[in-house]
């Protein structure tokens, strides 16, 4: 899931930040290596890990493949796969660094629409993994 050999110790993170891709449900990325993100959540909840995190990095990047409807609308279209794998992934990150605070990318960067799409400190207040629910 997640490298740690792929942090520097000795890293200046104050932020962890949720976007979406604002992509189609159908669409391919092309060119991953070239997306702003440290992180990409693929919709059967695939990790991938895009850029390693550097000492100079103020924020890990996070960000979800989708956001967009088959129409090219803002949408909520997270799988559940999508939600266990970006809890987890904040889970880790959190850990590791303990000072940086949640934030949606909204919240730190212009956008002309919710990104990533949804209520994160909501959710992450409510939300509930899979395999605790059947438990």
């Amino acid at each position: 899931m997640y490298n740690k050999r792929n942090v520097r110790q000795d890293t200046n993170v104050r932020y962890i930040v949720v976007h979406c891709t604002s992509t189609r449900p159908d669409m391919l990325v092309k060119e991953m290596d070239k997306l702003p993100f440290h992180f990409l959540i693929t919709r059967n909840g695939r990790l991938i890990n895009l850029k390693p995190i550097m000492p100079t990095d103020g924020t890990v990047e996070v960000a979800w493949l989708g956001g967009l409807d088959k129409h090219g609308r803002h949408v909520d279209n997270r799988t559940e796969q999508q939600n266990e794998t970006l809890f987890n992934t904040l889970l880790v990150l959190t850990e590791k660094f303990d000072e940086a605070e949640i934030t949606s990318a909204e919240k730190l960067y212009v956008y002309g629409y919710a990104n990533p799409g949804f209520d994160l400190k909501g959710w992450l207040n409510e939300y509930i993994p899979a395999f605790l629910q059947a438990a």
